[in-house]
């Protein structure tokens, strides 16, 4: 008889849900990472392989989080686990299109 955690991440796998898990477990240790001041000018958007994709109010907060993302990368990637980020890719809140305001 196979244990309930043996079963879920494959069950995850299946129905594609490892990604939206891996998603919200980044958001919530990014948003932890960002303290109080930052947190409501900045929101992760995608974890596309090892980049984090992370949407910015305004240039100074994304300069302010290249400054500071070795240390926001490692409490993101301690709540991931296994499969790491290595990199943010910082876009306008405005919405614009992802390839096209790319600040870093």
């Amino acid at each position: 008889m196979e244990l309930i955690e043996s079963i879920l991440p494959r069950a995850l796998r299946r129905l594609g849900g490892t990604s939206k898990v891996r998603q919200a477990r980044a958001e919530a240790a990014f948003a932890r990472a960002c303290g109080d001041f930052l947190r409501p000018h900045v929101r992760v958007v995608a974890v596309e392989g090892s980049v984090l994709v992370v949407a910015c109010a305004h240039p100074a907060v994304a300069h302010q989080l290249q400054m500071d993302s070795a240390v926001l990368l490692e409490a993101v990637n301690a709540e991931l686990g296994e499969r790491r980020v290595t990199r943010m890719r910082f876009l306008p809140e405005s919405g614009s299109a992802p390839g096209r305001a790319q600040i870093s």
